[in-house]
């Protein structure tokens, strides 16, 4: 902003294109990863005492920020079907799994649906990378080998939580793990670079895990600094549905919040459930036996518990909110 010095546009006009957010990725350079402009955001969130600023000033102009996002998302989404995806933030790229959301939201991109997650690695990625490629001119040879070139970086790299450090104000960068965290982001920087006619799809994510690449997928992204304004904003925004596949603590805690606004009828609707993955939702982590006792009578009507993606596609598909 001019006059100040902030690395950020406190009032925006619209929400970040992944040629601003990654502004000074270079695929050449492993260090790049820490040159952008997503990266440099963070570690000015982190050094202004991150979710909590100290600075007054700070403060306001995070709130301001923030507000801008959300409105400049109601204009992204008016008139639009959105669902959702949730699950495993870890998820590898060389996973079944990852592959079968990835169809499933490209499935969904395809009929219509405005496809969004909370802009992350693991399954919230699949979800973008599969519907970036939900245009009619790209076949399933083209979706099995940018998979394959994904699947060139496996993993998300361990330990990215200490990226960055602030030690009596001052802040210091594993360069190491930036390098890291560079080899696992080309591939994908790549393959949307290379996409000239990408589908859409709505990314919020948040500087409070910024540590984690943000997915180049996502051709808005809806970027806050306070995630607790992010998390209900992302749930409140797909009343076409959300999918919940496997994951742990977040993802169960975004079932429940999603429950929740459900059954207190928060929104005026029911945003329809589907759980993906019998077993894991019914014995390994049990929450279907609670959200039966919730919704009562109700519960087949509105959720639907299923191992198979063309079955939860159609639930979505045919819901009427």
């Amino acid at each position: 902003m001019p006059g100040f010095d902030l690395p950020y546009q406190p009032i925006r006009r619209e929400l970040y294109a992944p040629a601003e957010l990654f502004k000074g990725f270079d695929s050449k350079d492993k260090t790049s990863w820490g040159k952008t402009d997503d990266f440099k955001i963070y570690c000015h969130f982190v050094i202004k005492g991150s979710s909590a600023p100290t600075d007054p000033y700070e403060g306001m102009m995070q709130a301001l920020h923030d507000n801008s996002i959300t409105q400049s998302t109601y204009s992204i989404i008016k008139d639009r079907k959105v669902a959702a995806i949730m699950g495993d933030h870890e998820l590898r790229r060389d996973t079944p799994a990852y592959r079968d959301v990835a169809l499933l939201a490209r499935r969904l991109t395809q009929n219509g649906f405005l496809m969004c997650t909370g802009g992350g690695p693991g399954t919230m990625e699949a979800v973008h990378f599969g519907a970036l490629l939900a245009a009619r001119n790209y076949s399933d040879l083209d979706f099995d080998k940018m998979l394959i070139r994904l699947k060139t970086q496996p993993v998300l790299p361990p330990h990215l939580e200490k990226i960055v450090v602030l030690n009596d104000g001052k802040l210091k960068v594993d360069q190491e793990l930036v390098a890291h965290a560079h080899a696992w982001f080309e591939p994908a920087y790549s393959i949307y670079s290379e996409i000239s006619a990408p589908s859409q799809s709505l990314a919020v994510p948040t500087w409070n895990y910024g540590q984690e690449p943000t997915t180049p997928f996502a051709t808005r992204t809806a970027k806050y600094f306070q995630n607790s304004i992010r998390e209900d904003g992302l749930l409140a925004l797909a009343k076409h549905g959300i999918i919940f596949s496997q994951g742990k603590a977040g993802t169960i805690q975004e079932i429940f919040q999603n429950a929740t606004q459900n059954f207190y009828n928060t929104f005026h609707y029911f945003s329809p459930m589907v759980l993906l993955g019998v077993e894991y939702w019914e014995k390994t982590y049990p929450v279907v036996g609670v959200l039966r006792k919730i919704f009562s009578t109700d519960f087949n009507k509105h959720l639907l518990v299923t191992d198979n993606i063309k079955d939860a596609a159609e639930f979505i598909e045919r819901y009427i909110p």
